[in-house]
């Protein structure tokens, strides 16, 4: 027992370093947008709907961030790229721009008179907010908002990953530690104190 035990500690901390190496070659060989990215939106931006993981590809979630808009307000490019897709998807008017790395940015309610793989520059018009029909039900029920969303080119067996736009624009803070008041008077005591 003692040895089966032993084994399959052996074998799974194998795997785990495996495990751990797979992820950061992954990491090291993904390619970062370069360039700065920037708001869909002229400012002031007002960001309505904050982006939620989902727990997996079939769960509910918000793949994306809303912006409330007006109609007839122009979308601009984030960053540089080129028109992956532009038409109608389930009622509504839907834009995608593939950018360096393989990124994709989608954008709904968008209507655009661009084709599909013209260029496209970090802060040019691309589109207009426009209304999508009206059997379709929008991301905010009581205004006019722009859903932008992000993919990742990393694969998944359910597609492309979704991150949030904030990741590459701005407006996620990072993790920050504080002292705690109590923490500085103990370390800033007179020597031989307690």
């Amino acid at each position: 027992m003692h040895k089966q035990l032993k084994n399959l500690t052996l074998a799974s901390l194998i795997s785990l370093s495996l495990l751990i190496c797979l992820q950061a070659a992954a990491a090291a060989n993904s390619s970062l947008p370069l360039g700065n990215w920037n708001p869909p939106l002229e400012p002031p931006v007002r960001l309505v709907n904050q982006y939620r993981q989902p727990n997996s590809d079939y769960s509910a979630g918000h793949r994306g961030v809303d912006y409330l808009v007006t109609v007839d307000q122009p979308i601009l490019a984030p960053a540089d790229g080129k028109v992956w897709f532009a038409g109608t998807v389930a009622q509504r008017p839907v834009l995608s721009l593939k950018h360096e790395g393989g990124y994709l940015t989608e954008f709904e309610p968008a209507c655009t008179d661009l084709s599909i793989g013209e260029p496209v520059f970090a802060g040019q018009e691309i589109a207009v907010v426009c209304p999508a029909l009206p059997t379709y039900q929008g991301h905010c029920p009581k205004a006019a908002c722009l859903h932008f969303s992000l993919r990742s080119p990393v694969r998944t067996k359910g597609g492309s990953e979704y991150l949030s736009p904030l990741l590459f624009i701005g407006g996620l803070n990072p993790s920050r530690l504080l002292p705690r008041l109590a923490d500085e008077r103990f370390y800033n005591r007179p020597e031989g104190v307690l």
